[in-house]
């Protein structure tokens, strides 16, 4: 990181130290000047010299780093339970837990939060490690965000950056404000939709269906097309015109429609050089996702948690994890602390020396640590003993530790195009069945959501639905979905047969909780299914 001190401070406030940063609320990577006074964080500005931020940052950015480190509910101490209540242990008893309890088989699960050190930490405690990050084993974008405003055309699919790489949005803004014609298609009106020059409101498997017909048509294949004129338009303007991009949201890797998905952007890629962004949480080292732990979960013995995995549970699969040695670190008291036997508080990427990797983007960054830790936050590596081989996973991606730390902006890792990239995918019949449910992300994510300014953005969970789809569910008020009912808001923004419920609401969450993904989704490693209401 080449960040430095600007000559003349953005702050008014009185300081005694400006440290530079990098945030790690998401993959854009914002760069950050911190103002300290008397060791606490006083003020908070993007650094006008980074190419990601280029100035300014995010409300969750802002909310990780000023906010969910002073917040009075995160925990700041380890805890060991004791019957149905938890007390405050020393490091050293947590150490002898460890050795007397993570025996057997055990897995490593990472959030979203998790850098390359607490990889390879992992990946120095067990062989199962699993994630919460879709696993792509090639490049997962051709472009940076910033090449985004370049491109004259743009197909947007099931994707909104600004609930996910927030500060990626403003790139698309500025094609919109260059006159790009940007064809948005999504289950829901939202950021790009408001800036498209054309927009449908689809139900995700049709979503699915129109890049295969984009493929097709690439491909001279003769088919009834369901989307015939604008299939067609777009593969002349891909073909004619270099600077043209498709973007994919995660959501659709997270269907069962995800190898159909990866197989038609390859067809498309061998026939037209379109670039492409596949914009959200994506780990371009190997591990195991959502879906996986889910299934392999009985085979363990003892789970070390970083993050919030109960979100993704079932009622049973909850009374499981109660059954098994469990340590996680956490930041908050969510539902995996209230089922961990050992809770170890987790350090926030500006408290300590950051290795991001995750994200669409398809680069890697460094920060150092601009904040003070806690005094109970101990890291992960110095609990376990273990000396994490940060560079040799760097190495993996093509990168050198050196060059990372001084590099503006990032490094790009070097893993291979998604035409390269010869790996077999299993395509999934595309049924379009009557109703479905989209539980996705808004711009509170569940960190938000103990935070009382952001909570406020966001206040319930609600079922959104078109009026269209209420009257043909024959659903007023509320509806009931797997058991669990849920208040209903009429929104014509969302497409006609789509349930819309946000995803990051749980049971604990001390403003307005709402109910996890596990208990709304049968399967709750994708983030759409067909609507089953009891």
């Amino acid at each position: 990181m080449s960040l430095r001190p600007t000559n003349v401070p953005l702050t008014v406030k009185d300081f005694d130290d400006e440290r530079c940063g990098v945030c790690a609320g998401c993959g854009c990577a914002c760069g950050y000047i911190a103002y300290i006074k008397e060791g606490r964080l006083i003020d908070l500005y993007g650094h006008p010299h980074d190419p990601n931020g280029i100035g300014s940052l995010c409300t969750k950015g802002i909310t990780l780093i000023q906010e969910a480190t002073q917040n009075p509910l995160r925990i700041t101490k380890p805890l060991i339970r004791e019957g149905d209540s938890f007390r405050v242990a020393s490091v050293e008893e947590v150490r002898r837990w460890i050795n007397d309890n993570l025996k057997g088989k055990i897995a490593v699960f990472l959030d979203r939060f998790a850098d390359l050190k607490d990889y390879a930490l992992a990946k120095g405690i067990s062989e199962h490690v699993y994630s919460d990050s879709v696993y792509l084993p090639f490049r997962a974008s051709t472009l940076r965000p910033q090449e985004w405003r370049e491109q004259r055309v743009i197909l947007s699919l099931e994707c909104d950056p600004v609930f996910s790489e927030v500060m990626s949005t403003r790139w698309l803004v500025d094609a919109f404000e260059r006159s790009s014609y940007i064809l948005s298609i999504s289950s829901r009106y939202e950021t790009i939709s408001a800036k498209a020059t054309e927009r449908l409101l689809l139900k995700p498997p049709r979503t699915v269906r129109f890049l295969e017909e984009v493929a097709d048509k690439l491909e001279g294949k003769e088919r009834d097309y369901e989307f015939e004129d604008k299939v067609e338009k777009l593969a002349r303007a891909f073909s004619l015109i270099k600077e043209s991009l498709i973007l994919i949201g995660e959501t659709l890797l997270r269907s069962p429609w995800r190898g159909n998905v990866i197989d038609a952007l390859r067809r498309i890629r061998k026939k037209v050089r379109v670039n492409y962004s596949i914009v959200g949480n994506i780990s371009p080292l190997s591990v195991k996702e959502i879906g996986d732990f889910k299934s392999e979960f009985d085979e363990f013995d003892a789970l070390v948690l970083f993050g919030n995995p109960a979100l993704y549970m079932s009622e049973e699969e909850l009374r499981a994890l109660s059954s098994k040695k469990v340590l996680s670190f956490q930041i908050f008291p969510n539902l995996t602390a209230h089922h961990s036997d050992v809770v170890l508080p987790a350090s926030l990427f500006p408290e300590r020396e950051f290795f991001g990797y995750k994200n669409g983007f398809g680069f890697a960054f460094y920060s150092p640590s601009t904040l003070d830790k806690p005094e109970g936050v101990v890291p992960p590596e110095d609990i376990f003993g273990i000396t994490p081989d940060v560079s040799g996973y760097l190495s993996e991606l093509g990168v050198e530790m050196s060059d990372l730390k001084e590099a503006e902006g990032g490094l790009d890792i070097d893993l291979p195009t998604v035409e390269e990239w010869d790996g077999d995918v299993e395509r999934a019949k595309l049924q379009d069945e009557e109703f479905y449910i989209v539980c996705d992300s808004t711009l509170v994510d569940e960190v938000g959501h103990w935070n009382v300014w952001t909570h406020e953005i966001e206040r319930e969970q609600l079922a959104q639905m078109s009026e269209d789809t209420a009257r043909e569910l024959d659903v007023r008020g509320e509806i009931e979905v797997m058991g669990v009912k849920l208040k209903v808001k009429i929104n014509n923004n969302v497409a006609k047969g789509v349930v819309f419920v946000p995803n990051s609401f749980e049971e604990t969450q001390p403003f307005d909780p709402g109910v996890r993904v596990g208990r709304i989704l049968k399967n709750a490693a994708y983030r759409v299914e067909s609507l089953r209401l009891k």
